[in-house]
C-alpha cells in the first residue's frame, strides 16, 4: 500500500478528521480493533496524516494505520454480481464511497467477467484471479500460471508449447475459472482451462494467457470479456480491483482481520486511486489487496475497462500491475 494518496483529495482529508472520534469509536468496539492504541488522538491523527501525505509514515503498530485504510480504501463484498460495503457498521469515506457509487453500472458489467481459478489434483484448493479478455481468453498472471503448467518438452505433442504439470501422485492438475465463489452465496460457473496459451517469459511481463472451454460445466455461455483501455494510465485516476483475495501470511495478521472482517478466498471490489507509472507498461495503485489478488482486473471508474493487471504489492509500498497497453500486445500476440 502506497500511503501518500490516501488523504490526496482535501475532501477526504478533511472528513477523516472531522469524524475521526466516531470512527475510532466504532472501531474499537468491533471485532478485530480489540487492540487499536487507546492513545490515539485526534493531533495524532492529523500528524500521521501529514506524514503519509508526504511519503514519511512508517506503520508504528497502533492499529491507526488498519483505521485509515478502513476508511478511505473499503474492500466491499460482491454477492449476486454486485457489491455492497460489510455490514459492520464501521464507518467508510462518505467521498469515497460517492465516488465509486457513481461508477456502479460499469463495474456490475466487468464483476461477471472475473474468475477464481480453481485446482484440482493439487495441494492447493485455488491459485489466484482470472478475466476474461478476448473470446474463451483469460488473462492472468505468470506467476499464478507456473502453479500449474509449464514449458512443455520439446516433441511432447503440445500444441502451445505449454502443458499442465502433474501432482506427486502422477495425476494432470486440472485447473477451472469460476465466475462466482461469492460471499455466501451457493451459485457456481465453472469453466475448465483447456489450454495454457502462453505464459510470458520470467524477465518480462508477469503475465498468462488461458483458453477456456466454450460451455461451462451446466452448459452455460462464458461471460463476455472486458475491454482494455490502453490509451495511458492516469496518476490519481480512480480505479477499482476486482479480485479474490486470500489470507496472506505476509501481511499483518492483524490488520488483514481488521480491514477484511475475517472474509477471505470470494471476489471482492476495491477502490483506489492510480499513484504512479513506471516506465510505459507498469503502473502503481492503492486499492487494498492481498495475496490472491494475483490476477486481478484494476478497472478504470470512468471508462469501465480494465486499465491494468493486478500482480503484486508490499504493505508500506505500492500495489503493482502491468498496464493494459501491454496486456493488449501479448493477447494480439499470442491469442
Amino acid at each position: 500500500m502506497d500511503y501518500r494518496q490516501l488523504f490526496s483529495d482535501d475532501v477526504v482529508r478533511q472528513e477523516f478528521l472531522d469524524r475521526f472520534d466516531e470512527i475510532t469509536a466504532g472501531a474499537t468496539g468491533l471485532g478485530g480493533f480489540e487492540s487499536v492504541d487507546a492513545g490515539l488522538t485526534a493531533d495524532r491523527a492529523a500528524e500521521a496524516v501529514e506524514r503519509m501525505t508526504e511519503g514519511l509514515w512508517v506503520p508504528d503498530g497502533s492499529g491507526l494505520e488498519a483505521i485509515i485504510e478502513r476508511f478511505t480504501r473499503p474492500v466491499h463484498l460482491v454477492q449476486k454480481s454486485t457489491f455492497k460495503l460489510p455490514p459492520d457498521g464501521r464507518a467508510t469515506s462518505a467521498n469515497v464511497t460517492a465516488r465509486v457509487e457513481r461508477a456502479r453500472g460499469p463495474l456490475e458489467k466487468a464483476i461477471p467477467s472475473v474468475g477464481r481459478i480453481d485446482l484440482r489434483n493439487h495441494d492447493l484448493k485455488w491459485v489466484g484471479t482470472g478475466w476474461m479478455v478476448g473470446p474463451r481468453l483469460v488473462v492472468t498472471n505468470r506467476h499464478v500460471a507456473e502453479a500449474f503448467a509449464r514449458e512443455a518438452q520439446a516433441g511432447a505433442g503440445s500444441g502451445s508449447g505449454f502443458a499442465f504439470k502433474q501432482s506427486w501422485t502422477g495425476k494432470v492438475v486440472r485447473p477451472s475459472l469460476d465466475w462466482y465463489q461469492e460471499f455466501q452465496q451457493p451459485e457456481e460457473s465453472r469453466f475448465r482451462v483447456t489450454e495454457v496459451v502462453w505464459i510470458e517469459p520470467d524477465h518480462r511481463y508477469d503475465v498468462a494467457l488461458l483458453r477456456i472451454d466454450a460451455t461451462g460445466e451446466d452448459g452455460e455461455n462464458p461471460p463476455p470479456p472486458i475491454a482494455l483501455d490502453t490509451s495511458g494510465a492516469r496518476v490519481s485516476g480512480w480505479i477499482a480491483v476486482i479480485g479474490y483475495p486470500g489470507h496472506d501470511s505476509r501481511a499483518d495478521l492483524a490488520d488483514q482481520q481488521r480491514i477484511f472482517d475475517g472474509v477471505y478466498n470470494c471476489k471482492r471490489l476495491a477502490a483506489g486511486q492510480l499513484t504512479a507509472v513506471e516506465g510505459q507498461d507498469v503502473v502503481h495503485h492503492d486499492a487494498t489487496t492481498l495475496g490472491g489478488n494475483s490476477g486481478s482486473a484494476v478497472i478504470d471508474l470512468d471508462s469501465g475497462k480494465a486499465v491494468a493487471l493486478h500482480f503484486g504489492g508490499a504493505a508500506g509500498r505500492s500495489n503493482v500491475a502491468v498496464h493494459a497497453a501491454a496486456v493488449a500486445r501479448i493477447v494480439r500476440a499470442h491469442g
